[in-house]
């Protein structure tokens, strides 16, 4: 026991609390070398306070305790080097997320307002579409049409038939958690859909009409201003609404200069 530090005095040692201390044990990071069967008080050895102390820098790094625990248990250097380099990889993304933020605020800024839009109304041509139909949370919507796209304009090249327009979404059904889209992509009058896809006719008329600047996650801004536009003005709609992307995010990189074309049926 002479060998032995208590709880209080090896937290000292460490620049730790006594509480990051309990966390480490009960999580199983960092066991301490002996605990009294009576009393129930911890002790360490000298030697751990360097697992302590890096166990305390990683979490400073915003390392999940899952991943230390992996981590300081690693024994192969290679694979040490290989999990510091996926942390490193998830910082490097939430870097990016915030510059995009810091970019968002500034354009905020820049104009006075959270949000500037300009409204009118157009009238837009009938068009043949081929694309599918899905469900999803309204938060997903992004992540579930994107690999969809893919696969559309992928069974379009093998078909041979070529987009005559930027591809747009459909918001057939808007209500609840779980809502319905329609991908489509304009293609040549008479085109047949590819397996596991459905061509229609996109009907044309009278639309409202606005464009967002900006990240699709921001889309819902901009529908309920154009919303409440419409209604100022007498506006009543006749169809579901639908965006048009009339720029490509794969090709255009920064979110915060997407383009989305919103246009809402109206009678």
């Amino acid at each position: 026991m002479d060998e032995l530090l208590s709880i209080g005095r090896f937290a000292r040692v460490c620049w730790l609390s006594i509480k990051a201390l309990r966390l480490y044990d009960e999580t199983g990071l960092l066991r301490p070398a002996y605990v009294d069967p009576v009393s129930g008080y911890r002790y360490y050895k000298a030697e751990q306070a360097g697992t302590a102390r890096a166990i305390a820098i990683l979490r400073s790094l915003d390392m999940p305790l899952s991943e230390i625990k992996d981590l300081v248990t690693e024994k192969d250097p290679d694979r040490f080097r290989d999990r510091l380099d996926a942390h490193r990889a998830v910082l490097e993304e939430r870097i990016e997320r915030h510059r995009h933020m810091l970019q968002r605020v500034d354009d905020f800024i820049r104009k006075g307002a959270v949000m500037a839009y300009e409204f009118s109304t157009t009238t837009i041509e009938p068009v043949t579409v081929i694309g599918r139909t899905l469900s999803t949370p309204p938060e997903a919507i992004s992540e579930t049409a994107g690999p969809v796209y893919h696969q559309i304009y992928e069974a379009l090249g093998r078909a041979g038939i070529t987009p005559t327009a930027p591809p747009r979404m459909a918001y057939p059904q808007m209500e609840g958690d779980t809502w319905t889209i329609e991908l489509w992509v304009p293609v040549p009058e008479g085109s047949s859909a590819p397996d596991g896809l459905t061509a229609r006719r996109f009907p044309g008329g009278r639309v409202a009409r606005t464009l967002h600047v900006g990240p699709y996650d921001e889309l819902g801004m901009a529908y309920r201003e154009l919303e409440a536009w419409m209604a100022k003005q007498g506006l009543t709609p006749s169809a579901p609404p639908f965006d048009v992307y009339p720029n490509d995010p794969a090709v255009v990189k920064d979110p915060a200069k997407y383009e989305t074309e919103i246009l809402w049926p109206i009678r």
